[in-house]
């Protein structure tokens, strides 16, 4: 493997650990999981979101979705029904306060730890790290399977 590869997926796995700490961890918000906290982000942000079309855009079955979901709606920070708009059948979600509470609570400490990684990188290079982060994430994207490629959009702020 040659040494830029190399220097490549180490800059990755460092990138992926500094990422991931910005964000919440076990212990954040009553001990929502990160993959917990964005099922709630991609809830917040489309309200007429069912399970169904939830676990496309996240590439699991029904199922898996369903397992991931049962236990934010037991805690209360969903409620699930069935029907919809267009389709009686699908099973809908929707945040509860709780629920909102928790997202705002989740966002908060990304964008405060997003903020504080922006304001360490030296002013006349930002540019150039934006550019290389768009290079980055539309080659991911590349790779990604359509079906669970999207990004969920920033906040209003």
């Amino acid at each position: 493997m040659s040494s830029r590869m190399q220097q490549f997926e180490q800059c990755c796995w460092d990138l992926r650990g500094v990422l991931s700490r910005l964000g919440p961890d076990e212990a954040c918000c009553e001990g929502l999981t990160p993959r917990q906290c964005r099922v709630l982000r991609a809830i917040g942000q489309e309200e007429d979101l069912n399970l169904s079309a939830l676990a496309g855009r996240e590439g699991l079955s029904v199922s898996g979705m369903s397992r991931r979901v049962d236990p934010l709606v037991q805690a209360g920070y969903l409620d699930r029904s069935r029907g919809g708009a267009t389709d009686g059948r699908a099973i809908q979600l929707e945040l509860t306060v709780k629920g909102r509470e928790a997202l705002d609570t989740v966002e908060e400490t990304i964008y405060g730890g997003i903020a504080e990684l922006w304001k360490a990188v030296p002013a006349g290079e930002r540019s150039r790290v934006l550019e290389a982060l768009d290079i980055l994430v539309r080659a991911a994207r590349r790779i990604e399977p359509a079906e669970t490629r999207r990004s969920i959009p920033l906040r209003g702020r």
